[in-house]
């Protein structure tokens, strides 16, 4: 039965029902409405680089196997086999000529077709119709500069369509110097008790939670002799975020498919470099693909940086350039995927330096991550209750704030990192899927962007 999701949230008033995060009913639809129908991302053209090589991911709660063919070509498909089910390739990564199921040994190739059933002949009388018992391959696949992503929903439309303005920044992240971009360090996997929608939201755009990163933030000043530290006033690194707000150089997108993105942009002549970056040659890395950037994206794009999503489960942390998804696994579980993403040019000691930033800074270990995941725990937890779901949410912040034009170099935008507008932009896209609206009816329909 479909749930009826007119009410559960309010764009007029900002308003999000706490059902939305912790009902059973609720997410088995979000598998059906929004993991079925959404572009996904599966992973990136650095990780299968060769022909037969592979790996496995995953979309929504089903097991997705991803290989380079000997053609060259990408190809996505179920990972089960069509006889009863079983995995036909149990590894996350390696190098096959072919996949067979272990239980009854019927073998795919590389594009998932159907090659060999024991007992063909003898058993089958050669009636099986090889062509038509191939994996279920996904109805679209797109690479966005070696990012895969993959859609069940052949009505969807393309990649870039559903992107929007996000396509705008996200080049900037994955392909910055025109060489391209590759994963290293493997992927970090960990579960967390959590709704998958509270990872999601956070990273979209919100610039407000800075209470949160504290005690990470004041560790970050270990560099300060003990006297400095005692005088120093611990609210100053929040402070000093809230007068950001006001800037010019800060702002929010949100698309019209439920991306988005609070950002910052650096001076016009400073490059974006991670904050514990002091050597002196990987900063001087940094300027130069800062100038190849101008060069290339313009000098907008070359100074950018923020907290982004894009719908319903991708992220990149531009801070650390790593790639956040959230794989659901009920309402109350969500399975964090993290890849580590690099510049293909930037030289190896580069290269390393990022790895380790990245791993201090998120992943299951990460002095931010850890602090990001605890609230979303205790939030799913407190949205649980009798009495907390008679209260809706409140997504106020920014609700009725002027939107700026577009100009040569931004998109449509608000003024200011920090609102609840990209969140509760997420919410309406989140209302229109589980509502059942097709495809074809939510690209007839006009974007109103919150306030406006």
């Amino acid at each position: 039965m479909v749930i009826e999701v007119d009410k559960l949230v309010d764009t007029e008033r900002g308003l999000v029902n706490r059902k939305n995060f912790t009902d059973p009913e609720i997410y088995k639809q979000e598998l059906e409405q929004i993991f079925a129908r959404s572009w996904l991302f599966l992973g990136h053209e650095s990780q299968i680089p060769n022909p037969g090589d592979f790996f496995n991911t995953y979309m929504g709660e089903d097991p997705i196997l991803v290989t380079r063919g000997k053609d060259g070509k990408v190809n996505a498909m179920l990972n089960s086999c069509r006889h009863r089910g079983n995995s036909v390739e149990r590894s996350d990564l390696g190098n096959r000529n072919n996949f067979m199921c272990t239980y009854h040994g019927w073998t795919y190739d590389l594009a998932g077709k159907l090659i060999t059933v024991p007992g063909f002949k003898e058993l089958y009388h050669e009636e099986l119709d090889l062509e038509n018992w191939g994996l279920v391959a996904v109805s679209q696949l797109e690479s966005f500069h070696g990012l895969i992503f993959a859609n069940w929903d052949p009505e969807a439309p393309g990649l870039l369509e559903y992107m929007g303005e996000y396509a705008w920044f996200l080049e900037t992240r994955v392909n910055p110097q025109g060489q391209g971009s590759e994963v290293v360090g493997g992927i970090h996997r960990w579960n967390m008790d959590c709704n998958w929608k509270f990872a999601a939201e956070n990273f979209i755009g919100d610039g407000y939670h800075g209470t949160t990163h504290l005690s990470a933030i004041m560790a970050g000043h270990a560099v300060l002799n003990s006297r400095q530290l005692s005088q120093m006033d611990a609210r100053e690194p929040i402070n000093a975020m809230f007068r950001q707000q006001s800037s010019p150089n800060t702002f929010r997108i949100a698309t019209k498919y439920g991306s988005g993105g609070g950002f910052q942009l650096k001076a016009a002549d400073a490059p974006v470099v991670p904050p514990d970056m002091k050597d002196q040659g990987i900063r001087d890395y940094f300027q130069q693909r800062f100038e190849v950037m101008t060069e290339r994206l313009g000098n907008t794009r070359a100074r950018i940086g923020g907290w982004n999503a894009m719908f319903p489960n991708f992220s990149i942390n531009s801070s650390a350039d790593q790639i956040h998804v959230w794989n659901p696994r009920g309402p109350f579980s969500t399975e964090c995927w993290v890849y580590i993403l690099v510049d293909e040019a930037a030289p190896a000691a580069v290269k390393n330096a990022l790895r380790a930033s990245a791993q201090r800074h998120f992943g299951p270990t990460g002095m931010f991550e850890q602090d990001d995941g605890d609230n979303w725990k205790l939030s799913t937890k407190g949205n649980k209750g009798t009495i907390a779901k008679r209260y809706p949410l409140n997504y106020q912040m920014g609700l009725h704030e002027e939107i700026h034009a577009a100009t040569d170099d931004l998109p449509e935008r608000w003024q200011g990192h920090m609102g609840d507008t990209n969140q509760l932009n997420l919410h309406r896209q989140w209302q229109d899927m589980m509502s059942g609206k097709s495809w074809a009816e939510m690209r007839q329909q006009p974007f109103k962007r919150m306030g406006s």
